[in-house]
């Protein structure tokens, strides 16, 4: 069941939650590990296969892994980046938000050109902590892996 709102102020709740992503997935493209840790709940739950087939728990497993990937990428000279559209925000009773949206994954070597690298879902569950939205259970499945 989801929570029912008027137009107005979905309308201004959809714009919250487009800005909060544009500014997670940019800080995520640019290896900000720090940052994009913080828009993490403490007990976020999350699982992208195949790279990451069972669930990390926790901020500070998140942030360990970020980091690294930020380092290995920034080694090798890759660059992602992701183009997040298509997003279905449905808030639940609680004050929750269901996010669904499909992500679009180019993958750049330095000095060479850009492709495709995957087609996801990103299924996300944010909530509000101290006022701000943050995620704490995503699922992202690739096309090809399904």
């Amino acid at each position: 069941m989801t929570a029912q709102l008027d137009q107005a102020t979905f309308a201004d709740l959809y714009a919250e939650v487009q800005q909060f992503y544009a500014h997670h997935i940019w800080l995520l493209d640019e290896g900000a590990a720090d940052e994009v840790a913080e828009t993490f709940t403490e007990d976020v739950s999350m699982v992208s296969p195949p790279k990451v087939p069972e669930p990390i728990r926790g901020r500070a497993a998140l942030h360990t892994g970020l980091l690294k990937v930020a380092e290995t990428l920034a080694a090798q000279g890759v660059r992602y980046r992701r183009c997040h559209s298509m997003m279905s925000v449905a808030p639940q009773p609680g004050g929750e938000l269901r996010v669904r949206s499909y992500v679009l994954v180019v993958r750049t070597v330095q000095g060479g050109e850009s492709v495709v690298h995957a087609m996801c879902v990103c299924e996300d569950v944010l909530v509000r902590v101290d006022g701000e939205l943050k995620v704490r259970e995503r699922v992202v499945t690739r096309d090809d892996q399904r």
